[in-house]
């Protein structure tokens, strides 16, 4: 009995609760010392160059205690929470985002201290900068900070008797000399473990928890996404496996399910993020919902019904039509997540939609296009509803690798209404500037091309732009959009961190036959880091097949600038002219609409990591396979193009049916493959260019009437 007790205690401490946050708990009160180190270069004064621009936060040239602060400091974080008159960006995008169940606050030192201070306890990098700032204080009789929190009983962590969560940020070092770049930063649980506070006349140890950034000479309030966020987000969610949402980067190693980096947007975001405010999925990790949307049925993904009653809105095809009605996303938390019906094998990921409708610039919250509050040129005018798939990450509960998974970097891609796209990569005549926020000059621009809906890429994804001797991508091949031209229309808007085309803002029905589609997204499991590249680790989790299905998705703006949602899972017509590209296989039905038209053709986006020994591209030639017990119908008029290589595979048990005045045309570097039964309708004709690539494998031919094969 006593082994059995002791068991039992030892599997109840193995339990991971996502809501219980990685090294910090994401509810409750949680107070922050801020120190502000600013270097005055006495040994290397050269170095104060870059930094000598006055903004926001001036150079000082004696050693002092909170002289010259900066000027943002309570623009950046509140010193008391007053719920619904939040100020500081810090406290309040935590605060809108948990629905006040995570209230940040804090108080600020600013320590001017000299580079031969730092040399003398060694090399001049973050940790001695920190410890040579702890010493100062401390010489100068202890804490002391701008707004008088100069107790141990604001920053102690559940009567510890330690400081608990400390932050630095750095005005004037650099990677090279001192650690980290302007807008660079790290979470740790370890920072100064081994140093000691003075406080009141008594010396208090830290808890390690904290992060250190170098924020520069601008104004890091400005931006809710930016670096400070980050970094503190990373205590909440998860290391640096839980980059996403545009706040990833090439210098981690864990897999990730695609292989460009990915745009979004979220807590987890950082410079490639397009809104500032969070997401359903981070809201969901947390267990943050609001009080309206609170039930007794553990319901962590909720909307309304028509009768304005929370209701769960997880749901998959099980649960059949579902009508949903979506406020504001960030006001009431309101979102729909849809699992993906198919995948390509039982260790693969699974997939889900995610739908939630962002009133942006009318809900009166943090919640807009990055950096549109500071410059003209970014889009103001970006309400609507914001759509992305969540690979994998799917457990909030249990052993500390299945709710941490150290393999699902960069879980979330983007569905934007614009659809998905081939791009061309163009070298610019000469060297422009966009004359919007951005980090450099660019030489190069991008061209929006043909429409892609399976395999095609968006303007927040990086763009693999390998040259004609690569055999493997490699980072160096990535691009991001800077310009995007759609046409002769240039738009230089930033399109990297999100424009206009991405939200659902007027009626939409969505399907298989749309871009985007309503199909699953195809993943290829990758670590692609500066140094090294590893592509085979975890095949076994990847989806490389698009799954036709009913899955119908329409979406209707609303009173109030609500909208409805309506899910169905036989919306099997497909009513506009489309181009497949891939790996596409069709387990339940299709149809064609009259005088409607399908390409199946060369992909021409980047999809896999090394070149197709076929096509000699970067992506394997297209087939579409009819799985046994589907069908697929081309109805009167309506035309199927198979070009470039591509297949059509009409499996045992399946049936292609062909209505009259239908084509089906093959052309002569492409196949047709019959091994279920293909039927010709009276009219309709199957037009194969090379004879040789009509492979009858025991299948059944039917033609009637005046159908022709020829």
């Amino acid at each position: 009995m006593l082994l059995l007790l002791l068991l039992l205690v030892g599997i109840a401490g193995a339990q991971k609760n996502s809501w219980d946050g990685w090294i910090v708990k994401p509810h409750g009160e949680i107070r922050m010392l801020n120190f502000f180190v600013n270097i005055i270069y006495d040994v290397n004064p050269e170095r104060e160059k870059p930094f000598a621009k006055v903004n926001h936060w001036n150079t000082v040239l004696l050693e002092s205690l909170n002289q010259n602060p900066p000027d943002y400091l309570l623009r950046l974080m509140d010193t008391t929470y007053n719920a619904g008159k939040l100020y500081g960006c810090i406290t309040r995008i935590y605060g809108e985002s948990s629905f006040d169940d995570l209230q940040i606050t804090g108080d600020f030192v600013v320590v001017n201290i000299k580079e031969s201070r730092v040399l003398k306890i060694g090399p001049f990098n973050e940790s001695n900068i920190e410890k040579a700032a702890i010493n100062f204080i401390n010489e100068q009789g202890g804490l002391r900070t701008i707004y008088g929190h100069d107790d141990i009983s604001y920053y102690d962590v559940n009567g510890s008797g330690k400081i608990g969560f400390i932050q630095f940020f750095f005005r004037n070092i650099t990677r090279e000399y001192g650690g980290d770049n302007e807008g660079s930063g790290y979470f740790s649980s370890t920072l100064l473990r081994n140093e000691n506070l003075l406080i009141n006349g008594s010396y208090y140890p830290f808890s390690g928890i904290g992060t250190a950034q170098c924020v520069g000479t601008h104004d890091v309030s400005s931006n809710p996404t930016g670096i400070v966020q980050h970094e503190i987000s990373h205590s909440f969610f998860g290391p640096n496996s839980f980059h996403t949402s545009g706040g990833n980067h090439r210098r981690s190693s864990e897999y990730m399910p695609f292989l460009p980096l990915q745009g979004g947007y979220g807590l987890m975001g950082g410079a490639g993020s397009s809104l500032v405010s969070c997401n359903g999925y981070e809201r969901w990790r947390m267990h943050w919902i609001h009080e309206s949307n609170r039930n007794t049925n553990d319901w962590w993904i909720v909307a309304r019904d028509a009768n304005d009653n929370p209701v769960n809105a997880d749901i998959s095809r099980e649960d059949g039509v579902q009508t949903f009605i979506l406020r504001d996303f960030v006001t009431y938390g309101d979102a729909v997540r849809i699992k993906m019906p198919y995948k390509d094998g039982e260790n693969s990921s699974n997939q889900y939609i995610w739908l939630e409708n962002h009133q942006s610039g009318r809900n009166n919250k943090l919640d807009f296009l990055q950096f549109a509050n500071e410059n003209d040129c970014r889009p103001k005018n970006v309400a609507g509803v914001y759509a992305y798939y969540q690979v994998g990450r799917d457990v909030l509960s249990g052993s500390n690798q299945e709710v941490y998974s150290s393999n699902d970097r960069d879980n979330l891609k983007m569905i934007p209404a614009e659809g998905y796209w081939n791009y061309t990569y163009h070298i610019a005549d000469t060297v422009y500037n966009m004359k919007c926020i951005t980090w450099a000059q660019h030489d190069f621009y991008h061209s929006r091309e043909t429409e892609n809906p399976f395999c095609g890429t968006h303007d927040m994804e990086r763009q693999f732009v390998p040259s004609d001797e690569v055999q493997t991508i490699s980072c160096a091949d990535e691009k991001p959009i800077w310009r995007k031209n759609l046409g002769r229309i240039e738009n230089d808007s930033l399109v990297a961190n999100g424009d206009a085309s991405d939200m659902f803002c007027t009626h939409r029905r969505l399907n298989m036959g749309t871009n985007p589609s309503t199909c699953n997204t195809k993943t290829f499991y990758n670590s692609m880091t500066t140094g090294r590249c590893q592509y085979s680790a975890q095949l076994s989790r990847n989806t490389q097949t698009t799954y036709l299905t009913g899955l119908g998705i329409e979406i209707t703006p609303i009173d109030n600038g609500y909208y409805r949602i309506d899910v169905r899972w036989d919306d099997y017509d497909i009513t506009n002219d489309a181009i497949w590209t891939g790996r596409i296989s069709l387990k339940e039905k299709a149809v064609l609409t009259s005088k409607k038209s399908i390409t199946l053709t060369q992909n021409l986006t980047v999809a896999q990591p090394m070149r197709d020994s076929i096509t000699n591209l970067f992506a394997p030639p297209t087939v579409l396979t009819c799985e046994g017990g589907s069908e697929f119908v081309q109805r009167s008029g309506s035309i199927v193009s198979v070009e470039e290589q591509s297949s059509i595979v009409i499996e045992t048990g399946s049936v292609y049916r062909m209505e009259p005045k239908s084509k089906l045309k093959v052309d002569r570097s492409s196949r047709l493959v019959v091994r279920g039964t293909l039927i010709v309708g009276d009219g309709a004709q199957v037009i194969v260019k090379a004879k040789s690539n009509l492979d009858h494998e025991g299948g059944n031919i039917v033609v009637e009437g005046k159908g022709k094969i020829k």
